[in-house]
């Protein structure tokens, strides 16, 4: 009986200690259980690849964020950082997240591994059935808003652990994708995503350029650092990715032909001066010759440009020869004159009178163009010191005569000082001008101010210290001239002086722009309420109107190309730049009028008649520029732009600084100029010449797609830059 006692005991024993083994193994294979990561459901949000192209939004490890660095976070703290991270995504316009998994020493991995311990900061708070994961965050934060997430891993080819760690990352948890930081980020297919680090923000442009380059077609990647400390660049940046409208094919992808050809001068053509700008177009592969000397001036494409002497009195003929090609041209320089015109303008001539009549003093004259100028001295049209309105009525004080294309020409003296060519005017009769007030009606722009009484007396304007004065000439004012109805203009005063009547008005705000406008016999004051610079994310040039006039156009070629008349010509190059320029603005937000979008022409009247009526924020005549071909124009190059009014001299000087830049080229300057369609008080009106269609490098730069994208954002940043706000 002791001994059954005896082994009973040792059998108990032996069964409570293989419960105890028994139950210990299976609370170790429990917690193993339970702290092992769970494999995620596929069909999550955060799983599948978005749809078109990758907009991502990348959080580092060492990315700042509103609570502290993600790294260091706690659980709770993290969840809250993703959710921040995926609302300003969301809010953005983005659908993918991207998460650096672990930093390139794999001091800290930020999803469950068997091998690889998380982010120490994930792991404090772990219990036995609940573990920090960051990654499974992630991915549960994102698809709750439709967002995609990537794993970016470093680069760690020789480490074979870490390599399956990162299979096992793709099997377990929900995300689109790992990519590998060190080779780059790639999309579903295996394309390139453009990334935008932090010199991309520094220079947002580039992104444009490679979206337009079509670099970065398969999507970009933001970097949220970034996008929190230079909010204005993202917005930028993200104006970029606006495809709502494909983008134009400019000059139908033009690129020299590599054959030898003269394009001038022409075989046969007669040439008066001492030396000839001879151009054309050749393979670049192979040397050229002009009459066996060497060409050494030639563009990478091949076009060329050689000055070369002529011989007087006698045919000249020129052989350039390529291999096997020879193409020839003989210029005849036996007979004509010195080949120099007139300018239109100055002294000098006998050619008999134009017709014009002289008046007696006190006759009353009104000008008949759509602006006509008022010169400080009648002798040259260059004199200008004011340009007044179609309508503006005047009396004469004194006629003078003067001098146009060799024939003489009255002009009268005006109550104001200055002359107006008398081919300007008509005879306007007894007119009596006065005025008691004006009425305000806002328009979408800013304001009309159309005054109470009768006449269209010239007036001249200017911007003194905010307040608009304007001199009124041959009118009455009330001494009570007040102006009613007005949102903008706060106090009106009038002051008589000597032969004229200063209204000055004072505003709420600066005004942008004015103009007084003579219409159905009435006179109005156009005032421009100031373009202010959007708030509205990816568009911050909403509400801001641009008029863009492509220089020249049809039967008006302008200035012709290193390449001939059978390659782009100055109408065609501005119409390229024209409809980059759209295609930029529009991205941005920006409502664009435009002259033409084609191969058609307007009057100059026409050009400068849209400023007017079109009431926008800017105005620029873009051009490109050309020499007399009697000069080596290989030496002729850079970017140069006219204002006349001093509210475009700014945009003038911005515009002339980045495009240089941009395109690599001479800065020649911001200058004042008379060019019919800058003169206008309406908003800042400027004439850009972008670079030389006559020098054969900078020919094929201006005529090249990707050098004109970048000269398109240039004259878009100008134009940002030069808005308010």
């Amino acid at each position: 009986m002791h001994a059954r006692q005896k082994n009973n005991r040792w059998l108990l024993i032996a069964l409570l200690a293989g419960a105890a083994v028994l139950t210990a193994v299976i609370v170790a294979l429990v917690l193993l259980v339970l702290r092992a990561p769970r494999a995620m459901d596929k069909d999550m949000a955060s799983a599948k690849v978005p749809a078109g192209p990758v907009r991502g939004l990348w959080l580092t490890q060492e990315t700042p964020m509103a609570a502290g660095v993600m790294s260091a976070s706690d659980p709770e703290t993290l969840a809250a950082l993703f959710t921040e991270a995926a609302d300003y995504a969301a809010s953005h316009g983005m659908n993918a997240l991207l998460l650096d998994v672990a930093g390139s020493r794999l001091t800290g991995v930020a999803f469950r591994d068997k091998v690889y311990e998380t982010w120490p900061g994930a792991c404090a708070d772990d219990t036995l059935t609940q573990h920090g994961d960051p990654l499974r965050t992630l991915c549960e934060t994102a698809s709750e808003r439709g967002l995609a997430v990537y794993a970016v891993s470093p680069a760690l080819s020789d480490n074979g652990d870490w390599a399956a760690a990162l299979e096992r990352l793709g099997s377990l948890y929900a995300v689109a994708g790992v990519w590998t930081q060190g080779g780059g980020l790639y999309d579903a297919a295996g394309a390139p995503v453009w990334y935008a680090d932090e010199a991309a923000f520094l220079s947002p442009s580039t992104l444009f350029l490679a979206t337009v380059n079509g670099e970065a077609q398969n999507g970009v990647v933001f970097d949220y650092a970034q996008c929190i400390a230079r909010p204005a660049a993202l917005s930028l940046l993200a104006s970029a990715l606006d495809s709502s409208t494909p983008p134009p094919v400019l000059l139908n992808g033009y690129t020299p032909v590599p054959e030898l050809s003269i394009s001038y001068p022409a075989d046969g053509a007669a040439i008066y001066t001492n030396q000839c700008f001879l151009m054309g177009t050749s393979d670049p592969a192979q040397p050229l010759y002009l009459n066996g000397e060497p060409v050494e001036a030639r563009a990478p494409g091949g076009t060329f440009g050689v000055l070369a002497d002529v011989n007087k009195g006698e045919e000249t003929v020129y052989t350039f020869t390529q291999g096997a090609a020879s193409a020839s041209v003989t210029v005849n320089t036996t007979g004509g004159g010195s080949g120099s015109g007139g300018s239109g303008g100055g002294s000098g001539g006998g050619g008999g009178h134009d017709g014009t009549q002289s008046v007696a003093p006190g006759t009353m004259i009104r000008t008949t163009g759509w602006i006509t100028s008022l010169l400080y001295d009648p002798s040259s049209d260059g004199n200008i010191n004011e340009t007044v309105r179609l309508g503006a009525t005047a009396s004469v004080v004194d006629c003078t005569e003067t001098y146009r294309n060799g024939r003489r020409t009255w002009a009268y003296l005006l109550a104001s000082g200055d002359y107006v060519l008398a081919y300007n005017t008509e005879l306007a009769g007894d007119v009596a001008m006065s005025f008691t007030g004006a009425q305000a009606v806002q328009t979408e722009t800013g304001e009309t101010l159309t005054f109470t009484g009768t006449g269209t007396p010239l007036a001249y304007t200017n911007i003194v210290d905010g307040r608009l004065e304007m001199d009124f000439y041959d009118a009455a004012f009330s001494p009570d001239f007040t102006v009613t109805g007005s949102q903008m203009v706060t106090a009106v005063e009038v002051t008589p002086g000597e032969g004229c009547t200063r209204v000055t008005l004072s505003f709420n705000q600066p005004i942008w722009g004015h103009t007084v406008e003579y219409a159905d016999g009435t006179t109005q004051v156009l005032l421009k309420k100031s373009p202010v610079r959007s708030d509205v994310f990816g568009k911050p040039l909403t509400g801001v109107r641009v008029l863009l006039d492509a220089g020249h156009g049809d039967q008006d070629a302008g200035a012709m190309g290193a390449a001939g008349y059978g390659a782009p010509v100055e109408k065609d190059v501005n119409l390229a730049v024209t409809l980059a320029v759209k295609y930029r603005l529009e991205q941005m937000g920006a409502t664009v009028q435009t002259i033409r979008t084609g191969d058609s022409f307007l009057s100059l009247a026409d050009r400068n008649r849209a400023i007017t009526e079109g009431q926008p924020d800017f105005f620029l005549a873009l051009h490109h520029n050309s020499v007399n071909l009697n000069v080596d124009a290989n030496g002729q190059t850079g970017t140069e732009c006219y204002y006349f009014y001093s509210a475009g001299k700014t945009l003038a000087e911005t515009l002339v600084r980045n495009v240089s830049t941009a395109a690599g080229r001479k800065n020649r300057s911001a200058m004042w100029g008379y060019y019919y369609v800058t003169r206008n008080t309406t908003c800042p009106a400027v004439l850009l010449e972008i670079g030389f269609m006559v020098n054969p490098t900078e020919y094929e730069q201006v005529t090249s797609a990707p050098v004109i994208w970048r000269e398109a954002e240039a004259v878009v940043q100008s134009i940002l830059e030069c808005v308010p706000g």
